[in-house]
């Protein structure tokens, strides 16, 4: 019995070993697998605050090197931060006319064989060319004038054809009422029949003609009315654009004999945007009078494909019916053959007086409808010469502009200073207007600037000295805040400013920091210790908890507000006592509540 209990209570210390030993394990195991954190107290006590901030330097005020026409780099006699003086040789171009010039005489010469071409096909005598050369060719309201003539002759010829015959036609009928010959007139009425065919095919064919031929007619009426419209818009133009000119050379030319006075180089501006405008809105109109023109070409060319086919088949229709008519008259005599001679002699001769008026009136026709061809051919091959010969002198003295204005092959500095960028190599095709190189001028200063908080910005004051943190050379240079703005890209942002002197280039990049202050805080914490995520900034403190087997530590998040920082603390804000544990580093990223080890344990 005594051996049973013995073993039993050995049994019993044994397992109490065991899982002694087995917890005392797994509180090991399990402390080494949590994030290992360090910590720092809470504090209270002084922060010198400083507000700091990284650019590059920049000239203050720079010139901008440009030319006004396209041309290509030869040579770049100057280096990045040389020293020029005015008059210095900064570039040399390739000794050849810009694209601009090489363009317009392009432009030139094909205007002139588009002129050239425009005066043969017109078939107009050297004294008409002449004359609308010297621009005396007729108004708007004259060729408008000549077209409504001509147009009123045809309505009229037309007229008096339709009239002729209906007193033809009405001739007839008293024949054919007074006619009481039994005559046979098969073969007549025959004849009378195939012209009736042939007329009323022709007539068909007449119809067909005119349904392709009007609206031809119509468009080409239209555009010449809308080229005679763009041309006196161009015309208007151009005039306004040369006043505009005249008004900027004399404005420049102000400027020049006083290039002190504000007020003229106002004026001056003003002109150029003025002029900038004018000839804004003078190739505005060229486009549209060569747009204008081109429709009317194209308008042309369409009607002279119709005009011939419209010409045949009003010919032929004239011809069928007068071929009807003399049918129908050789009917009508062969039945009045046996009736009343003397009636049917005055009818008769009613009948030839009438067919002969009726011939006469289409003859007229055909000749009015030739006539008023040829006006409308002639005006507007006038208009085509005019445009054609407007467009050749513009081009004649936009050459002659760009010949004049030519920069030759050398650019020289206007100002003196020194080089802070050269955008351009040897070899380079150079746009007018692009910048080549950009000229620090003497005695201007130079800025670094860089953003900060609103709050930071409270801290600065205008004349500020700012300390250069990474002046490494030891370079003689010094920095003094020279103004504070609103930052344009962050409204809650302010810009600060500082002039910087002594060995200094532009490019150079230096970190400032300015500020003095010190205040008191009551709670202070490792600016290490602060951390933010998309609900604001925040610490983790060690919240500790007893359990039988020891302490255990758990990271609590905290809400903070940051008051003011320098290199290492930070003065808060927040639901805190002030003799709480932050957490400063950490082995591994760690979770609010998560469970975590001591770095001194």
């Amino acid at each position: 019995m005594t051996d049973r209990k013995d073993k039993i209570k050995n049994i019993t210390i044994i397992f109490l070993l065991v899982m002694l030993i087995l917890t005392f394990f797994s509180n090991t195991i399990m402390n080494y697998s949590l994030v290992e954190v360090s910590t720092q107290q809470v504090t209270s006590g002084q922060i010198t605050s400083k507000v700091r901030g990284s650019g590059s330097v920049e000239a203050s005020e720079s010139y901008s090197v440009t030319i006004e026409e396209t041309r290509k780099i030869a040579t770049v006699n100057v280096k990045k931060d040389a020293e020029v003086a005015t008059g210095d040789l900064l570039f040399t171009l390739e000794d050849t006319d810009s694209d601009e010039l090489d363009a317009a005489k392009k432009s030139l010469n094909e205007a002139q064989a588009a002129y050239e071409s425009a005066v043969l096909t017109a078939g107009i005598t050297v004294a008409e060319r002449q004359s609308i050369e010297a621009g005396k060719g007729s108004s708007l309201t004259q060729k408008q004038n000549e077209i409504a003539a001509a147009n009123q002759r045809v309505k009229d010829a037309q007229a008096a054809v339709d009239a002729a015959q209906a007193s033809v036609d009405k001739i007839k009928a008293q024949i054919d009422a007074v006619s009481n010959s039994t005559t046979d007139t098969t073969a007549e009425e025959k004849a009378v029949l195939d012209a009736e065919k042939k007329n009323s095919e022709a007539q068909d064919s007449l119809t067909s003609a005119e349904s392709a031929y009007t609206p031809v007619k119509s468009a080409y009426d239209t555009a010449l009315s809308g080229l005679q419209s763009a041309q006196s818009a161009y015309d208007e133009a151009v005039a306004l654009k040369n006043e505009a000119q005249a008004n900027y050379n004399s404005a420049e030319k102000a400027y020049n004999d006083d290039k002190t006075n504000n007020d003229k180089k106002t004026a001056w501006d003003n002109a150029k945007t003025a002029l900038d405008a004018s000839a804004s809105a003078m190739n505005k109109a060229k486009r549209q009078l060569d747009t204008a023109q081109s429709t009317f070409n194209t308008c042309q060319a369409n009607l002279n494909k119709v005009q011939g086919s419209y010409d045949s088949a009003k010919s032929a229709a004239t011809d069928s019916k007068n071929a009807l008519s003399n049918a129908n008259y050789n009917l009508s005599v062969k039945k009045l053959t046996g009736t009343n001679t003397a009636e049917a002699n005055n009818l008769q001769a009613q009948l030839n007086t009438a067919t002969a008026a009726l011939t006469d009136a289409n003859s007229a026709l055909t000749s009015a409808t030739n006539d008023q061809k040829k006006v409308t051919d002639k005006i507007s091959g006038e208009v085509t010469i005019a445009s054609a010969y407007k467009t050749m002198t513009d081009l004649q003295e936009e050459v002659a502009k760009l010949q004049a204005k030519s920069i030759g092959t050398e650019i020289t500095s206007p100002i003196s200073g020194t080089v802070t960028d050269i955008a351009v190599t040897a070899g380079t095709t150079v746009n007018a207007n692009d910048v080549m190189m950009t000229i620090q001028p003497e005695n201007k200063a130079y800025v670094l600037q860089f953003s900060v908080t609103e709050n930071q910005a409270k801290k600065v004051r205008v004349g500020d000295t700012a300390e250069i943190l990474n002046n490494w050379y030891g370079n003689d240079v010094s920095a003094v805040v020279s103004a504070i703005r609103k930052d344009p890209q962050n409204r809650s942002n302010s810009i600060i400013i500082c002039e910087m002197k002594g060995d200094v280039s532009v490019g150079d990049s230096y970190t400032l920091s300015i500020g003095e202050q010190s205040s008191n805080y009551d709670t202070i914490v490792p600016t290490s210790a602060i951390r933010e995520d998309s609900n604001g900034k925040f610490i983790l403190i060690i919240e500790s908890k007893s359990t039988p087997l020891g302490n255990r530590y758990y990271a609590r998040r905290v809400d903070v507000d940051v008051i003011t920082s320098d290199d290492t603390k930070s003065a808060v804000t927040g639901a805190l006592e002030g003799y709480e544990y932050v957490i400063t580093t950490t082995t591994k990223p760690i979770k609010e509540n998560e469970q975590v080890r001591l770095a001194s344990e």
